[in-house]
């Protein structure tokens, strides 16, 4: 088992016995334990972030073409790295604010993480942002969290099998109806303010920041689609794909197909997310042949 004290670990067992384990692609691991810490060290990850916002001054710097970064960035990366890595000894790290410490291996597992996404978002001040994490067991995605610092709210979603679970700070998240039809569609913030894709569509249409926060808002209800028309990175969207799909959606190509993330494919194409039903709606909508 684990057990958190603060923003430490303390007792780690990966498969502790007696105690239901799951056997994931050849991998034996308590996944309850370790949805535990995760859904610990996000929440550690989303204070760390609003300490650097209730500071006077905050340093931001460019990446070039990725978009600004500032210390709150690297202050919930290093929180994530050090209460996550403990969880699952030897499993891998890919991260978009530091640097993998060896590379990764086919099929082991690896936590993916943006610390704070939307960070644009961030630096302006609105409360668009969010901190995503992944755990990628074989290549398949088996548990995620999505933090919303500013919300102060914590969601996790399980993967496991036929088992799906997704909860709001411990509690269960209703299940997405499968033919829900659309009536409202988030978008990225650019798309809405800078292409106009709302005029494009026939439904209420709104913008947001972060595409973790949008992962949200699709798995939660607030959007029935999140309709994203650019290119992702796979840390950008992991931990809210999670929840997601733990409460019965998807992520779908403009061929049609489910989408499945990777670690080992870093970018991640447009795709529409949220019930099965309503996404095919909006891909037929905008001419896909689906």
């Amino acid at each position: 088992m684990i057990l958190v004290k603060g923003n430490r670990i303390v007792r780690v067992s990966v498969a502790s016995e007696g105690v239901p384990t799951s056997h994931i692609n050849g991998y034996d691991m308590d996944l309850d334990a370790v949805r535990e810490g995760l859904e610990a060290a996000v929440r550690a990850a989303g204070e760390a972030i609003l300490e650097v916002a209730r500071q006077p001054r905050m340093r931001v710097r460019q990446k070039g073409w990725d978009g600004p970064v500032t210390e709150a960035d690297y202050a919930a990366d290093d929180v994530l790295q050090r209460m996550l890595m403990p969880l699952i000894p030897g499993a891998h790290w890919l991260s978009e604010e530091s640097k993998q410490k060896a590379p990764l291996i086919h099929g082991e597992p690896t936590w993916v993480v943006d610390p704070l996404d939307g960070t644009r978002e961030f630096v302006r001040r609105l409360p668009e942002f969010g901190v995503s994490v992944g755990l990628f067991v074989g290549d398949v995605l088996v548990l995620g969290a999505a933090g919303l610092p500013t919300d102060s709210v914590v969601m996790s979603g399980l993967l496991d099998g036929d088992r799906r679970e997704a909860r709001r700070n411990g509690e269960a998240m209703a299940m997405l109806p499968a033919e829900r039809a659309v009536q409202r569609v988030v978008v990225s913030r650019n798309d809405y303010e800078r292409n106009g894709i709302q005029r494009q569509l026939p439904w209420d249409v709104y913008p947001c920041g972060s595409a973790v926060v949008k992962l949200v808002h699709a798995a939660d209800g607030r959007a029935d689609v999140y309709f994203s028309t650019g290119p992702r990175s796979v840390w950008d969207v992991a931990g809210g794909v999670a929840v997601l799909e733990a409460v019965g959606g998807s992520l779908t190509m403009f061929n049609g197909k489910p989408l499945r993330l990777s670690p080992q494919q870093v970018r991640v194409p447009a795709y529409a997310a949220g019930a099965p039903g309503a996404c095919l709606e909006l891909l037929r909508r905008l001419g896909a042949k689906v």
